[in-house]
């Protein structure tokens, strides 16, 4: 993390609390207590990538809660609190995720993760049908 503050972060989801997690010496993200989306700086979502199970520990809520949740569209930044642009994930086109603007952090709601790690054939079929999100 950098030298923002992340103490006493609130979820730009669900509003609960955001906790720090810890994934071996290169890996700290924020985390929600609730519904367990993640807050990930780009240089530590890479590193997750290469990460063999780091899914399993840290990506732990329900995929379908997560999906629940991606249906909330218009977020803010719980660091700067300003808000963070809907992105698309340019491999899996299903996958859209939300982006500050100011300091590049990545929200990524439950089991977004595990999806974004694994491009499966369905992603890519997935990705045809879902297709553009309006605006």
């Amino acid at each position: 993390m950098d030298e923002t503050t992340t103490e006493n972060l609130e979820c730009p989801k669900c509003g609960s609390a955001m906790e720090t997690k810890l994934y071996g010496p290169k890996i700290s993200i924020e985390r929600c207590t609730q519904c367990y989306g993640m807050l990930v700086e780009p240089d530590v979502l890479s590193q997750m990538r290469k990460e063999w199970m780091v899914e399993a520990f840290l990506d732990i809520g329900h995929p379908q809660v997560g999906k629940e949740y991606d249906k909330i569209e218009d977020i803010e930044c719980p660091i700067c609190h300003v808000c963070m642009d809907k992105v698309t994930d340019p491999v899996q086109t299903h996958i859209w995720l939300e982006v500050c603007p100011n300091c590049d952090r990545i929200f990524l709601d439950a089991g977004e993760f595990s999806d974004l790690k694994y491009e499966t054939f369905m992603d890519k079929v997935k990705g045809l049908l879902r297709g553009k999100r309006g605006s």
